[in-house]
């Protein structure tokens, strides 16, 4: 049985590898399109069933979950339910590469798409349906005529958009979805494809009742799918701010989408199999794995960066609001930087290193305490110890905070509504570097060993200082505003009174 085990896998990965790695061959789309492809694990299941029929036929024709757990608890069973799995799920992923060659797929796209169906079958053959659905209802890309055409008022952002182009444009006809959608679509599906995998996960958190590192094995990918979904829309919404240059915006997206698909597919893998995603070593698969989403981490902090590069040259008229969206990203940078501490070995680590016995993990979340110990409800971030991964959210998360905070102060109708634009940069300046402070207090609470619910004395004196000289800040820009606001009002007041003595002379 273990020689047909392996044999049933290397029926089946040479068409899996063309599907994947060769997708452009044009070899690879005439041995697809052979009816027979999924013919051999067929005919291996069909050796191995037929001479069984008479023991297995009970166990489905009337199924209960004891009797397909007896079924399968043994290698004859265990082999049949491989081959079965192998030859169904290589007859969707043919299904899938095919019905992609005929649509406006990128295999950039559909690779990751095509894997995930490899490794957890329906999940991506759900995420494929998402995909085509999506695909299905483009409509055409507007022209650069028609964008500029459609740039109504870049004076007064909107936070759903009434900039720029694509998600931007004010079109009543088109959903938000839609406008996401001619921005960049492979980031438009990315996200919606992760509100599925969000619920999915959740049921998963439901019913699997597996705890991984004190949590349950599908909460890390129910929060990460949320994660991702929330950044992927937010990317595309800023990159309706790149107009200078285009392809390289386009670049980082995609480049974007095809790592978060690398990283979501190891921690979908990981829970299914039960064990951790994160600083796994313990065997060659789970470190392979983990490295291989590590270095894909590292990529989309790149495609960040170069999105933040991109936007310090781009030309905004209200430049409030741009530096909005520029200290957004950079203090994002800082807080996805903060992760890399994370993978360093903690001291017991070290140790062991050094007695030459390898560590079954290498990093950690938390500092002075193991990962999986007391934490937060749902984050999980430790009550007993340092955890960097409070800053890590808060610095990620400063690419929509801030924005918004930009937003809210260009607005005409409110009480920033008086202030000059110089006023309104340097509140916006004040915000932004006050939430990286934020930030890095936060990472120097971590490393100290120290819980984010039990600072020290010098935690709170710190968190004091910061909050001071922000209050200070705000309060000095307001109180100039409002002086310069009164002066002009004066200045036109006396200009009125002038004029109107000039009139009663004449």
């Amino acid at each position: 049985m273990t020689l047909l085990f392996r044999l049933s896998n290397m029926l089946v990965l040479p068409f899996w590898a063309l599907m994947i790695l060769l997708p452009r061959w044009r070899w690879t789309e005439r041995i697809m399109r052979s009816p027979f492809v999924s013919a051999a694990p067929a005919i291996l299941y069909a050796a191995l069933v037929l001479p069984r029929l008479g023991a297995i036929w009970p166990a489905i024709a009337t199924p209960t979950l004891p009797g397909i757990a007896t079924l399968l608890g043994s290698p004859e069973g265990a082999t049949i339910a491989w081959v079965h799995f192998l030859a169904f799920d290589l007859f969707i992923g043919r299904w899938i590469f095919l019905d992609s060659q005929e649509r406006p797929l990128s295999p950039l796209l559909t690779a990751p798409v095509l894997f995930l169906t490899l490794m957890l079958g329906p999940l991506g053959f759900l995420i494929y349906l998402v995909i085509r659905a999506v695909a299905s209802s483009r409509e055409p890309y507007k022209s650069g005529a028609q964008i500029s055409a459609a740039r109504l008022n870049r004076n007064e952002p909107s936070i759903d958009g009434t900039t720029q182009h694509g998600l931007q444009t004010r079109d009543p006809g088109k959903t938000l979805l839609q406008r996401a959608w001619h921005t960049n679509w492979p980031l438009t599906m990315l996200g919606v494809a992760m509100i599925l995998v969000f619920l999915a996960a959740l049921a998963g958190v439901l019913i699997d009742h597996r705890v991984i590192t004190g949590a349950p094995a599908w909460l890390k990918p129910a929060k990460f799918a949320v994660s991702v979904s929330v950044y992927c829309f937010t990317f595309v919404w800023l990159l309706g701010f790149v107009e200078s240059r285009p392809r390289l915006a386009r670049l980082a997206a995609n480049v974007t989408v095809v790592s978060f698909m690398v990283e979501m597919t190891v921690i979908l893998t990981q829970a299914a199999r039960g064990t951790t995603s994160h600083f796994n070593v313990t065997t060659a698969l789970n470190t392979f794995l983990w490295l291989t989403m590590g270095a894909f981490i590292v990529v989309v902090w790149t495609m960040n960066l170069l999105l933040a590069i991109l936007l310090l040259f781009e030309r905004i008229p209200n430049r409030p609001f741009a530096w909005s969206l520029r200290l957004g990203l950079l203090v994002s940078l800082v807080g996805m930087g903060s992760g890399f501490l994370m993978v360093r070995p903690t001291h017991e680590q070290l140790v062991t290193m050094a007695e030459k016995h390898g560590p079954r993990i290498v990093g950690a979340h938390s500092v002075g305490v193991a990962d999986g110990g007391p934490g937060l409800p749902v984050v999980g971030w430790s009550t007993a110890g340092g955890d960097l991964r409070v800053a890590h959210f808060l610095g990620i998360h400063a690419m929509q905070i801030l924005p918004f905070v930009g937003w809210f102060v260009a607005r005409r109708r409110n009480a920033f509504a008086r202030f000059k634009e110089a006023h309104r940069l340097a509140l916006i300046s004040t915000v932004g570097f006050a939430y990286l402070a934020l930030v890095l207090l936060l990472v120097w609470q971590a490393v100290r060993g120290q819980s984010l619910i039990h600072p020290d004395v010098q935690t709170l004196a710190a968190a004091v200082a910061l909050l001071a000289l922000t209050g200070l800040s705000t309060w000095v820009i307001a109180a100039h505003a409002k002086r310069i606001d009164t002066d002009s009002s004066g200045l036109d007041s006396r200009t009125v009174s002038s004029n109107a003595e000039h009139v009663l002379e004449g």
